[in-house]
């Protein structure tokens, strides 16, 4: 895979997470199916909690918590930096919580690619003190 690749494919995650976030769950689908079928994906609030998600399924299920954990969410992606074998994502997301309450954070996510241009491995960085309320976000 050469960079190209990798941030075609690191697109193709934004516009599938962008759709979710607007309120289209076509777009779970449509982020598990960027992903390798024995994937992992983790962030802070799942290390704390000693449960990174692995396998497609899980990721899916992981992405329709996610958005179920706000009221309103978008991300906003500033810069996407990609190499022959992976992907940094900079965001900086803005919203509302379940119960209405403003929130604005950021962070980092990383996309590990296998060699069929699947994603192997997802590591979101953020600050958990940014939020308000208990999340599974990016």
């Amino acid at each position: 895979m050469d960079p190209q690749q990798a941030h075609t494919i690191a697109q193709r995650f934004i516009d599938e997470l962008h759709r979710l976030e607007h309120g289209d769950q076509a777009g779970v689908d449509g982020l598990a199916s960027l992903f390798a079928d024995d994937a992992e994906l983790t962030n802070p609030i799942l290390e704390r909690n000693g449960s990174a998600r692995q396998g497609r399924q899980a990721i899916a299920d992981f992405w329709r918590d996610y958005r179920g954990a706000f009221g309103q969410i978008e991300s906003e992606f500033f810069d996407v930096i990609a190499s022959d074998h992976s992907a940094g994502l900079f965001w900086r997301s803005t919203g509302t919580g379940p119960g209405g309450e403003p929130l604005n954070y950021e962070g980092v996510s990383l996309l590990v690619f296998d060699g069929g241009g699947k994603i192997a491995r997802f590591q979101g960085f953020f600050d958990t003190g940014k939020l308000t309320f208990r999340h599974t976000a990016h």
